[in-house]
């Protein structure tokens, strides 16, 4: 299972237009970068803080790698060493087995259970 944290507009629209998610990341979309942005379940927090931390309007998108039909390579674009999932063309909706909302904490932090 690889995660793809979205803003909620953002998920219903690609639903609404055919089922095929076509956003990198907050104000990037796949055409502008390359790839999406995903997480596994260990990096999810760090990049929900990092990104996303106050938000109300986040959901969490479980996928299921195998019912993608673009490729995921495991890569650092970034130069480090830790490697995430990214997703190589459009996500089909189907892939997405559960889409849960991301309550804000207190502290902006969000309330992620998987």
């Amino acid at each position: 299972m690889i995660y793809h944290l979205a803003l909620a507009a953002d998920w219903s629209q690609a639903q609404a237009g055919g089922g095929e998610y076509r956003v990198s990341s907050i104000g990037h979309l796949l055409s502008d970068v390359g790839f999406i942005h995903c997480s596994f379940e260990n990096q999810l927090r760090r990049v929900a803080d990092a990104y996303y931390r106050g938000r109300t309007d986040v959901v969490l998108l479980s996928i299921d790698e195998s019912k993608l039909t673009s490729p995921v390579r495991e890569e650092n674009t970034e130069g480090g060493t830790e490697l995430y999932p990214h997703i190589y063309g459009p996500m089909n909706a189907d892939a997405v087995v559960s889409v849960r909302p991301l309550a804000p904490n207190p502290d902006g932090t969000l309330a992620i259970e998987l």
